[in-house]
C-alpha cells in the first residue's frame, strides 16, 4: 500500500464549494481529486514551457480594469488580418481516428 500523509491548505470558499460540488456529483473522494489536481498542476509545470501556462486569474489595476471594461463596450475595428482570416472559409474537419 502506499504511504499517505495529511496536507493542510487554506482555499477560497468559491474552490472548496467547487471541490465539494464535484465530489458529491462524481462520487469521486476529495482526496483523490486533489491528489490527482496536484500530480497534474505540478507535472505540467515541470514539463511545458512557461509559455504554454494561462493563468487562472488576472489580477489588474484600477485603470487596467477600466481599460478592459472601454474596450468590452466599444470593441475597436477588426485590423486587416484579422478580417482576412476570418473570411477564409473553415478547415473541413479531420475524419474521426479509429
Amino acid at each position: 500500500m502506499t504511504e499517505v500523509t495529511q496536507l493542510s491548505a487554506q482555499v477560497s470558499t468559491s474552490a472548496k464549494q467547487l471541490l465539494d460540488e464535484f465530489s458529491d456529483r462524481t462520487g469521486i473522494r476529495k482526496n483523490r481529486i486533489v491528489e490527482d489536481a496536484l500530480w497534474f498542476y505540478v507535472r505540467a509545470r515541470q514539463e511545458l514551457p512557461e509559455s504554454a501556462m494561462v493563468p487562472s486569474r488576472l489580477v489588474l489595476s484600477a485603470s487596467s480594469a477600466d481599460g478592459v471594461e472601454r474596450s468590452l463596450a466599444h470593441p475597436p475595428a477588426p485590423t486587416p488580418a484579422l478580417s482576412r482570416l476570418m473570411a477564409e472559409p473553415a478547415a473541413p474537419d479531420r475524419p474521426d481516428e479509429t
